[in-house]
């Protein structure tokens, strides 16, 4: 076994020194290293291709890491998102989410925290955000409750959430239904406890930027059998071979051969054995990387506030109360009044070698999608969701410690803007 293992190692190590140079400071850095790439030869060395023993060994790590009782992977973090819609939806579940009812979703939102709820008949009801997190603006998220109001869609932004005391009592004195989209947030942590493991159902991402990445893939944890019966039947094709009364149905359509039994719709959103065999791995090691992001968050930080061209033209948007982050990028507002040079900024960053994007959409109520799908908000209604949009963007922060010369020189790039006024 030694020979591949060494040898991949070496070629790892030689394309290593021979890659091309980054930019300046790329939105991610590469987070996996021969590690990953042995676990994931083995598992195809072994001939396991499809979901088996890998997958299931992650699952049972991954729920005990965020405190859930069981957790599901899944091909991507929208699969994730999509799993747990359709398992609240389900005619199966004992209290279920109907039709033409509402789920109150943030105005800053990726398009697959919105999608699964339209398509399973449920109509989304924008809430807004406070810029100073990001995330959902408690206040306005009580005045949208409404009597036809049956479910909350929590979106954990890069890596912060909203005041989670404050969301958990809305929650229980309406009795709502709560999904965490914590696809942006693993490892983040409300009164020591992970995010994700609050609501009915929780779901993460592994893209390549995130916290763990699998290259694409995604998890759903939840806290009760039935649901977790739901989500493994639902990820494939409506089968019964995964649930825990596979005997009674057996019996129950004993005229079905049972190797090929579909007791409910479903999707095919499995993962591959080599995806969980990276995600083992990164496990391993998600509190230290996520240690190294915070680290890297906080000099950069400090490097622009004593930086001789400083003069507040940036705002960093802090930790929520009583929340760990585990930061996924870094995040910056421009002041007020430099707003109307935010497209030029932007540029500026990226002429220098240094990535960017919007804080997720910007105020997903401008999407054009929406209007297509004859759902009409006004963005001037959302406040905070358009400071975000106008003035908000954010840039990688990578799993290793940065030298002390690059947060330097990002410095230099990011005050180097000739700012008006």
């Amino acid at each position: 076994m030694s020979n591949w293992v060494d040898a991949i190692r070496e070629e790892w190590a030689r394309r290593k020194q021979n890659s091309p140079a980054e930019s300046l400071f790329p939105l991610i850095s590469q987070s996996f290293d021969d590690r990953e790439i042995i676990a994931a030869v083995d598992t195809l060395l072994d001939g396991r291709i499809t979901m088996s023993r890998e997958v299931a060994a992650f699952e049972t790590r991954f729920a005990s890491f965020i405190g859930a009782k069981y957790a599901v992977m899944v091909n991507s973090g929208s699969s994730a998102n999509l799993l747990a819609v359709a398992a609240a939806t389900n005619p199966a579940r004992s209290c279920r989410i109907l039709p033409g009812e509402e789920v109150l979703v943030p105005a800053v939102a990726w398009p697959t925290s919105i999608w699964p709820w339209i398509q399973h008949g449920i109509k989304p009801v924008f809430v807004d955000v406070n810029p100073q997190t990001m995330n959902v603006d408690p206040a306005d998220l009580r005045r949208k409750v409404t009597k036809n109001t049956r479910a909350f869609m929590a979106i954990h932004v890069l890596g912060n959430s909203a005041p989670m005391a404050e969301l958990m009592e809305i929650v229980e004195e309406h009795g709502l239904l709560w999904i965490e989209d914590t696809c942006e947030s693993l490892g983040s942590r409300f009164d020591g406890r992970p995010l994700g493991g609050f609501g009915e159902f929780g779901c993460y991402s592994f893209y390549y930027s995130h916290h763990i990445t699998t290259g694409e893939g995604g998890m759903v944890v939840c806290h009760s059998e039935e649901d977790y019966d739901l989500l493994k039947c639902l990820r494939a094709h409506g089968w019964s071979r995964s649930l825990s009364n596979r005997t009674q149905l057996e019996e129950q359509y004993s005229g079905i051969d049972p190797r090929f039994l579909f007791v409910n719709l479903g999707y095919n959103l499995r993962p591959l054995e080599l995806q969980a065999a990276f995600g083992n791995c990164q496990l391993d090691r998600v509190e230290e990387m996520n240690a190294a992001r915070n680290r890297n968050r906080e000099r950069l930080i400090a490097a622009l506030e004593k930086h001789r061209a400083w003069n507040n033209q940036l705002i960093f948007p802090r930790g929520a109360a009583g929340t760990s982050p585990a930061w996924f990028g870094f995040v910056c507002l421009l002041a007020e009044h430099h707003a109307a040079q935010y497209r030029e900024y932007l540029q500026h960053l990226s002429s220098h070698g240094i990535e960017n994007r919007p804080i997720i959409s910007g105020n997903f109520i401008r999407q054009p999608a929406l209007r297509l799908l004859e759902i009409h908000c006004r963005p001037e209604d959302f406040p905070g969701a358009e400071e975000i949009h106008r003035r908000g963007f954010f840039m990688g922060i990578h799993t290793k410690d940065l030298p002390s010369s690059v947060v330097d020189q990002i410095a230099d790039v990011m005050l180097g803007f000739r700012f008006a006024g």
